[in-house]
């Protein structure tokens, strides 16, 4: 297997997500129905919002840029990521007509995409010594 570039494994990790999403709602629509699909296509749906948001925060760093510059990126993309995560979460919550657990179901689903790409992206050829 070879190894994948950064951008390769972020657009697996958006496509694993996307379709984690999308199957959560097709079976959450034939379990429960229509308002519990559109809960879960929201859950996921921010979970991959947050994602592409990181994504564009850390390559938005130029290659070659000095190594603090990279590490504030990482750090500032994290916490707004969280930040995000939070406010989208809560606006789902409080202002949309959404099934609570199809949605944090379906969120926490799509964050295991991070789990479900390490086997396409770990290449045991590399060696850290």
């Amino acid at each position: 297997m070879r190894a994948m570039g950064a951008k390769q494994v972020t657009r697996t990790i958006l496509l694993i997500q996307l379709i984690v999403t999308l199957l959560g709602a097709l079976v959450s629509l034939a379990c429960s129905g229509v308002q519990s699909a559109y809960s879960a296509l929201i859950g996921g749906g921010v979970s991959t919002l947050v994602t592409l948001y990181f994504a564009s925060q850390v390559f938005s760093v130029r290659i070659g840029a000095p190594a603090a510059k990279i590490a504030r990126a990482f750090y500032l993309g994290e916490m707004v990521k969280l930040l995000l995560t939070v406010v989208l979460l809560s606006i789902a919550l409080l202002w949309l007509d959404v099934s609570p657990l199809p949605l944090l179901l379906a969120y926490m689903a799509a964050l295991m995409a991070y789990w479900l790409v390490l086997p396409f992206t770990f290449d045991a050829s590399v060696r850290t010594l």
